[in-house]
C-alpha cells in the first residue's frame, strides 16, 4: 500500500490542482480555479492543496491549508490522500474502509481523521477522485530514520517495541489489524513517540477464532517483500501477521539490513543475530518468536510481547545457564526438525544432566525449586510450553510437594488437551493455589457436564478470591454452568457480574449472547456476540471459547452481518 513519506517535492507552497490529468498543476496564490484545466482549487469548499508530498501510480498525498475557520480541528495540520484510480472497486473499498477504521480508532499512535474527512471530488472533465483528509504526522518514518542515524540500540528497541505493541494491542482489541507494518509505515515524531500510519490495508478481524485458527480468504493481496508473513502471501492474513511484520521491522532496525538481504536457514527462519550483537539474548529470543515462519509457533498476541519486554527490563529470576540451556532445546528442535518423540528424549537428557549437577547443592534445593517454578511460569505465559514443562519438572524434582509447580503443570496439561492429567495436577495444587485450582477444576467439571460438582467449587472460589480478574472468571464459569442447566436469569446475573469486573474478556460476552438468545432478546444477543468477537483476539486458546466464537460468527451471519467486526458508519 501507499505510504506517507516526507521526501518533499521541490514545488513551492502554492495552490495545487489535484486533477491528475492536469498538464500544469501549480497555480499562483489567490486563484479559485486552476488556470490550466478549470478545476476548482478550493477543495470541498474548505481545503487548499499547497504542496505535493508523495505520488504513486494510484494515489497522491498533499499538504493542506484548512480554510474552515471556526470548524472543529481547523488548526490541526492536515494532509489530503487522493485515490486517482476510479476504476478498481477493490481499491475504492480499501480507501473507504481506511476512513471508517480510522474513525473508530482513537489512539495517540494512530492518525486521526476528521468529520467529513472522506468525500469525492469531481474534476472539470468528469473524473471522480476519492479524497481522505487526515492528521499530518510530523517527523521521519523509520526507514528514513535508519538511513540517517543507523541501527538502533537495545534501549531504543525496547522503547519502540513497547510503543508499537501497545498500538497493535489497542487496534486488535478494537477488532482490526494492520496487515502492512514496515519501517516506512511508522513515523517517529520529534518528541520520540511513534505513530503507525497507512491503514489502507487494515481489515476487521473476521476469523472464526481469536487468533489464527480460522484463516480467511482475502481477494486483496497486500505484499511488502521481507515483512509480509507466509500466511498473508496465501491471502490468509491473521492478527499474528502484524507481529511477524513488526518483528521483521525490528530485525531491519537492529541489523541495518533489509530482511530480504539476510540469509535464511533450512527452515526459512532468518539468520540475523550475529548482525545485532548490541542486544541481549532475551530480546533476540523475543524477536525470533515474533518472526516464526509457522504462525502456530509465533508469539500469541501483543500482551505476550509486552509481558516478555517487562521481564527483559526487570531481569529474569532464573540463572543465565538455565536460560541458555532452555534456549538450546528450541534451537535443536528448530534446526534438526526433531519429531516429538526425539525432542522429548533430548529434553529429558538435558533435564537429567541439570538434575545431576544440582544434587551437589541439596542445601539450596528449595531456592532452586522456586527459581525453576518462576521459569515455568514465565515460559508458560510466553507460550513456550516445552520450556515450561522442562522447568516445572526440575522444580518438582527439587520440591515434589510445591503446589505452585503442580498448578503450572496443570496449566500445561490443560493447554495440551490432557484434561485428566490437568485435573490430577490441580487437585495436588489446591492447598497452595486454592482459588485458581478450584476455578480450573470447575471448568473441567462443566466441560464433562458434571454441573453438580462444579457449583460448590465455584462458590468456594468466590468466597476466597481476591484477584479481580480471577473473580471475573469465576463469575463467568458460574454463568456458564447456570446456562447449561437452563437457569437463564441466574446465568445472566453471573455473566454481567463477570463483565462488570473485566469488560475486555470475550468468554462472558459469548455466553451472554447465548443466554439472551434463549430469552428472545435478539438485540441484546447481537451486541453480546459482537463483543465476543471484538475481544476474542487477545485471549489464550481454549476449546470452549473456540466453539463459542464460531457460534457468534454464525449467529451474526444469520442476522445479516457477514463480518466478524462490523465496520459501519457511526
Amino acid at each position: 500500500m501507499d505510504i506517507l513519506n516526507e521526501q518533499m517535492w521541490s514545488e513551492e507552497s502554492i495552490n495545487y490542482c489535484i486533477n491528475p490529468k492536469c498538464q500544469q498543476r501549480q497555480n499562483s496564490d489567490g486563484l479559485d480555479i486552476c488556470e490550466t484545466c478549470n478545476t476548482p482549487l478550493l477543495i470541498n469548499n474548505r481545503y487548499r492543496a499547497v504542496r505535493r508530498l508523495h505520488q504513486s501510480d494510484r494515489t497522491e498525498i498533499f499538504e493542506l491549508q484548512d480554510w474552515g475557520y471556526g470548524e472543529s480541528g481547523c488548526d490541526t495540520p492536515k494532509i489530503l490522500k487522493v485515490l486517482t484510480d476510479d476504476n478498481d472497486p477493490n481499491l475504492i473499498r480499501l480507501f473507504q474502509q481506511e476512513e471508517l477504521i480510522l474513525r473508530q480508532l482513537q489512539h495517540p499512535g494512530i492518525p486521526k481523521v476528521f468529520p467529513g474527512g472522506y468525500f469525492t471530488f469531481e474534476t472539470i472533465d468528469g473524473n471522480r477522485l476519492h479524497c481522505l483528509v487526515m492528521e499530518q504526522i510530523e517527523g521521519k518514518n523509520l526507514e528514513q530514520w535508519l538511513q540517517k542515524y543507523g541501527r538502533i540500540s537495545q534501549e531504543q528497541a525496547i522503547d519502540w517495541l513497547k510503543q508499537l505493541t501497545n498500538i497493535l494491542k489497542y487496534a486488535h482489541s478494537q477488532g482490526f489489524f494492520h496487515r502492512d507494518i514496515k519501517p516506512s509505515n511508522i513515523m517517529c515524531c520529534p518528541d520520540g513517540t511513534l505513530v503507525l500510519i497507512d491503514f489502507g490495508a487494515a481489515r476487521g478481524i473476521k476469523s472464526d477464532t481469536y487468533i489464527d485458527k480460522y484463516q480467511i480468504s482475502d481477494t486483496t493481496l497486500i505484499l511488502s517483500s521481507g515483512y509480509t508473513p507466509p500466511e498473508q502471501l496465501n491471502r490468509a492474513a491473521i492478527p499474528k501477521s502484524d507481529l511477524f511484520a513488526l518483528g521483521r521491522t525490528f530485525v531491519h532496525l537492529l541489523t541495518g539490513g533489509h530482511p530480504n538481504c539476510l540469509v535464511e536457514d533450512v527452515t526459512g527462519e532468518l539468520i540475523w543475530r550475529g548482525l545485532a550483537t548490541q542486544i541481549s539474548v532475551e530480546l533476540a529470543d523475543l524477536i525470533d518468536d515474533m518472526i516464526a515462519v509457522n504462525s502456530q509457533l509465533r508469539v500469541q498476541n501483543p500482551s505476550t510481547v509486552l509481558q516478555r519486554l517487562a521481564e527483559i527490563e526487570c531481569g529474569n529470576p532464573i540463572s543465565n545457564w538455565m536460560r541458555k540451556a532452555a534456549r538450546k532445546i528450541n534451537l535443536i528442535n528448530n534446526y534438526w526438525g526433531l519429531n516429538q518423540r526425539n525432542s522429548s528424549r533430548v529434553q529429558l537428557g538435558i533435564g537429567v544432566s541439570l538434575f545431576v549437577g544440582v544434587t551437589a547443592f541439596k542445601l539450596f534445593a528449595p531456592n532452586w525449586a522456586i527459581s525453576f517454578n518462576n521459569c515455568a511460569t514465565n515460559s508458560f505465559i510466553a507460550d513456550k510450553l516445552n520450556r515450561a514443562q522442562l522447568c516445572v519438572n526440575l522444580s518438582l524434582m527439587m520440591a515434589p510437594d510445591l503446589g505452585e509447580s503442580h498448578y503450572i503443570q496443570g496449566l500445561i496439561f490443560d493447554a495440551n488437551g490432557d484434561y485428566q492429567a490437568a485435573r490430577n495436577s490441580y487437585e495436588k495444587a489446591i492447598r497452595s493455589v486454592t482459588d485458581k485450582s478450584l476455578n480450573n477444576l470447575a471448568r473441567l467439571d462443566i466441560m464433562e457436564k458434571r454441573y453438580a460438582a462444579a457449583i460448590p467449587r465455584l462458590e468456594k472460589g468466590l468466597m476466597l478470591v481476591k484477584e479481580v480478574d480471577l473473580k471475573s472468571t469465576l463469575h463467568k464459569n458460574m454463568g456458564w454452568v447456570k446456562l447449561e442447566m437452563g437457569n437463564y436469569q441466574e446465568a445472566e446475573t453471573q455473566l454481567r457480574s463477570a463483565i462488570a469486573l473485566n469488560s475486555t474478556r470475550a468468554a462472558a460476552y459469548c455466553l451472554l449472547g447465548r443466554v439472551q438468545e434463549a430469552q428472545k432478546d435478539s438485540r441484546g444477543a447481537f451486541m453480546a456476540w459482537q463483543n465476543c468477537l471484538k475481544y476474542a483476539p487477545n485471549e489464550k486458546y481454549q476449546p470452549e471459547l473456540d466453539r463459542w466464537v464460531i457460534q457468534a460468527k454464525n449467529r451474526l451471519e444469520v442476522q445479516g452481518n457477514d463480518a466478524m467486526i462490523s465496520i459501519s458508519t457511526p
